[in-house]
């Protein structure tokens, strides 16, 4: 891989009709430090519906890693983030580095610790998790938060007329998150609780005084960045998951525990507007110069070019136990066509029928969760 600032040809391979994805993020920013990005997809040729300027190049789910980069006229670095982007099959033989963004392990860690076994370095959003990806080098297993993409999350100079807003899943009839929600809502002005598209997301930061950040599974969430990237000051639950070490709570951010406190210091906050103010201000200026996406993206590819070359698990298993670990994740992913590809291969050593069944598998998955 090139070194150092040398512009890179970037295999880029993410969910691209998903507008909460991090990979259009990722599309921008890297071709703002000057690298080419081919963004590709398990779809027909098309320009994503979410940024209609940019054009993804379709391929086939399950088609051989050779083949891509033979039609894309090779690359420097192949980079997946998840969600249910692109995964060639050949990975293990890939000539260039290969390299993955995974997010939510808190929620289904055994499958993303599947999917990293395809690729050389791996990059994860939560701290508390890197611990449990024992299969690469120590070196290949990277700690990289959430980031800003602040031509999009920044302060938009709105009146802030909402004194507290939420932008996430309410989840259950039940759940604490609603709860919650709905006792702010009886005692202060918040934004209407609905689904936000991306671009929406900083206009609502940018017309609140605070907003609220309850994190599910005690994660570290792209939303504790992006309250503060748009001003507003954030009042988050009070955490031991990295983000005591790139912020400093009562100085960047406001921290609570149980709901009693996240009350209080709301009322408090309404009524101090000089103190909110410095706080808010102090957390915007500490992620515009320390966590913007570009600042991340530079992290990344450094750490890929100095990191342990052709290092990914998968590369030292035997043949059988590779095609296993690719079904594994096309039945995952609901890719039905990818593991009739893999029925259809000779050799590996797995019979068809465990292949065909996975298919069924999957087929009954994605009907489901309607993909």
């Amino acid at each position: 891989m090139p070194a150092g600032r040398e512009q890179l040809k970037i295999i880029l391979s993410y969910h691209s009709e998903n507008d909460k994805g991090e990979g259009i993020h990722y599309a921008r920013g890297l071709e703002r430090l000057g690298h080419q990005v081919v963004v590709i997809n398990s779809s027909a040729e098309n320009n994503s519906s979410i940024e209609p300027t940019r054009r993804v190049i379709g391929f086939s789910q399950g088609i051989g890693l050779d083949g891509l980069l033979s039609s894309v006229g090779g690359a420097d670095l192949f980079l997946y983030v998840e969600p249910l982007g692109l995964i060639p099959f050949g990975l293990e033989r890939s000539p260039i580095p290969t390299a993955c963004v995974i997010s939510d392990v808190h929620r289904d860690l055994k499958s993303r610790q599947t999917l990293s076994l395809l690729f050389d370095q791996v990059f994860l959003y939560q701290r508390d998790y890197t611990s449990a990806f024992t299969e690469h080098p120590h070196s290949a297993v990277h700690w990289s938060p959430w980031a800003c993409d602040r031509t999009l999350f920044r302060d938009l100079g709105r009146e802030r007329d909402l004194e507290v807003a939420f932008v996430g899943q309410l989840f259950g009839p039940r759940s604490d998150r609603r709860r919650i929600m709905s006792e702010l809502a009886q005692r202060f002005r918040v934004n209407s609780q609905r689904y936000y598209l991306q671009a929406e997301i900083p206009e609502v930061y940018s017309r609140a005084k605070m907003v609220i950040n309850l994190p599910v599974g005690h994660d570290l969430n792209s939303r504790f960045f992006e309250a503060m990237s748009c001003g507003a000051l954030l009042l988050t639950t009070r955490e031991e998951n990295g983000q005591e070490d790139l912020f400093e709570e009562g100085r960047h951010y406001v921290a609570f525990s149980g709901e009693k406190e996240l009350f209080d210091r709301v009322s408090y906050f309404l009524e101090h507007e000089e103190e909110r103010g410095q706080i808010a201000r102090a957390g915007c200026e500490l992620v515009e110069r320390d966590h913007s996406l570009e600042t991340r993206l530079e992290e990344l590819l450094e750490r890929v070019r100095a990191g342990p070359l052709a290092c990914s698990p998968a590369r030292k298993l035997p043949a059988k136990e590779v095609m296993s670990l690719y079904a594994a994740v096309y039945e995952r992913n609901g890719w039905v066509e990818a593991l009739l590809r893999l029925a259809a291969r000779k050799g590996g050593g797995i019979d068809r029928s465990v292949f065909l069944a996975r298919g069924a598998k999957s087929f009954l998955r994605r009907a489901i969760h309607g993909w």
